[in-house]
């Protein structure tokens, strides 16, 4: 039995996108197929109208109400019009090609509701290469897969407003990795993946060695302003290989300040300076004393491959964080080149000292605020030459971010990839459509109207564009948000029952 038309090509149609006027509302994110000379099409609805033109004549309340009244009398006063990006033709995407058509439809032609079964051909694939990451959000029969291999390669962002379900796709992303046996790296900055047990997952402490930092670093992770100049000049000069040489690394360091601090021939400014550096220091030891650990070696051998590792980084400052998370891309993008020149250099019947033989994801939480579009920071050079040259060598980008708006538009452009759910702001949704050629203005108008854990899927790590409804991942407890009255009421119950139990005990005495 064949089915009626959903509707009819509007008077203008181009090869790529057109309009249709249909029966019923459509919802943006559903699929059509339009018959075209060359064969069929399929569609994806980026924007959807309901028009009045009784409506649109009223300029005042009593003539909305008289309109009102009229139209709904009319049944021909109202029309549903929604606008397509045409995404090819159907005969090669259900052989997984995408091929666009160079004839547009024709005005008047039959507008279809795609079928689950074609739909089903495309975006439910199998194979090593491909994971389920949920269901198509307005086809909920349809599970959805995406190539891992294409994040891996091709780099991903996640943008979202809080509570949309970014953390949670992360999570996703990252149990499906861990099932893979792959490499991953989760920068965490405020603590949101702590709480995960899933397979193949380690929990890391961020550590870095002072010993193998330059002297920029090393005042940043002492937390020195960048304004201090005089202070960095003269942790500079102390910096020394000695120092670095040194058994006690930091009581060396502080000897070097004092012998400043306590000489004739120092200028009252010299050891002001000193002493200040010194209290800098006490308080960092007593701060990040763990995580700025001398002793450890090179804080990389903790990142052990073919495993999930998240680093947490909850103690640190945003500046501390940005050059652990520099640190952290640098050693790692050298030895994925390093495991490059190795394995032409096996061939030769050399090999070097390799830590990760196979392919690295690092993932950047909050990443607006360690890859900022106002100011240049070491971790936005390390993510920006690794979104240029990471994928020639095994290294791949997630960023996820709140604030697109904030990050880096030429890392943002890298991205080959992206995964969109609600974003509110109208400046973060021109940023995403100035910054990558995937997203259209009328699809990133229609970014509000998503729902939690309703998320827009494009680039090439899908088959094709689709508003998918994540799968929820059960393992993941934090990132929602604190039930605080609740939490107060168990607070003073638990404070009610402390004192009738003790009062209980001095009565029983």
């Amino acid at each position: 039995m064949t089915t009626a038309p959903l509707g009819v090509v509007a008077s203008e149609s181009t090869p790529h996108v057109f309009a249709f006027l249909a029966k019923r509302p459509v919802r943006v994110g559903e699929y059509i197929v339009v018959k075209a000379p060359e064969g069929d099409v399929l569609g994806f609805v980026e924007g959807s109208v309901i028009k009045s033109s009784l409506m649109e004549a009223a300029r005042n309340y009593q003539a909305g109400i008289e309109a009102k009244d009229a139209a709904a009398k009319n049944p021909r006063d109202k029309s549903n019009v929604a606008s397509v990006k045409v995404l090819g033709l159907l005969e090669y995407l259900s052989k997984g090609v995408p091929y666009m058509p160079s004839l547009p439809s024709e005005p008047g032609a039959d507008v279809n509701e795609a079928p689950r079964a074609t739909l089903n051909g495309i975006f439910s694939r199998e194979g090593q290469d491909w994971i389920r990451i949920g269901k198509l959000l307005r086809n909920p029969d349809v599970p959805v897969s995406v190539n891992l291999n294409k994040i891996a390669a091709r780099h991903l962002a996640v943008l979202a407003t809080t509570g949309s379900g970014k953390s949670n796709l992360l999570a996703l992303l990252t149990k499906r990795v861990g099932e893979s046996n792959g490499t991953m790296v989760i920068f965490d900055y405020q603590g949101e993946y702590s709480d995960l047990q899933m397979k193949n997952i380690r929990q890391i402490q961020a550590k870095v060695n002072p010993k193998l930092l330059d002297v920029e670093r090393f005042a940043d992770m002492l937390d020195i302003s960048e304004s201090a100049s005089k202070q960095r000049a003269m942790l500079s000069s102390v910096f020394t290989k000695d120092v670095k040489e040194s058994a006690d690394f930091w009581a060396a360091l502080v000897d070097e300040l004092k012998s400043i601090s306590k000489s004739e021939e120092s200028k009252a400014e010299d050891v002001r300076i000193a002493e200040r550096i010194m209290q800098i220091i006490e308080r960092a030891k007593r701060r990040v004393g763990r995580i700025l650990d001398p002793d450890i070696g090179d804080p990389i051998d903790q990142i052990k491959p073919n495993q999930v590792n998240v680093l947490n980084m909850l103690e640190l400052t945003e500046m501390q964080a940005a050059t652990v998370i520099s640190y952290y891309l640098s050693e790692i993008l050298e030895d994925r080149k390093a495991a490059r020149r190795a394995r032409l250099a096996r061939e030769k019947g050399t090999e070097g000292r390799i830590r990760f033989k196979s392919p690295v994801i690092v993932a950047i939480e909050e990443a607006h605020s360690f890859l900022p579009a106002d100011r240049d920071t070491d971790a936005k050079y390390m993510a920006s030459k690794i979104a240029r040259e990471g994928r020639k060598f095994g290294v791949s980008l997630i960023i996820v971010s709140q604030r697109p708006s904030r990050l880096d538009q030429d890392v943002l452009s890298q991205m080959g990839s992206l995964a969109v759910s609600r974003i509110t702001q109208p400046k973060d949704q021109s940023y995403i459509v100035d910054s990558s050629e995937l997203v259209t203005e009328e699809l990133a108008s229609n970014l509000p109207s998503l729902n939690v854990g309703e998320t827009l899927l494009l680039g090439q790590w899908v088959t094709l564009p689709s508003m998918t409804k994540v799968d929820r991942v059960e393992e993941k407890l934090l990132g929602a948000d604190i039930d605080t009255v609740s939490e107060w009421r168990d607070d003073v119950r638990l404070k009610t029952v402390a004192v009738e139990r003790t009062s209980e005990l001095i009565k029983s005495k």
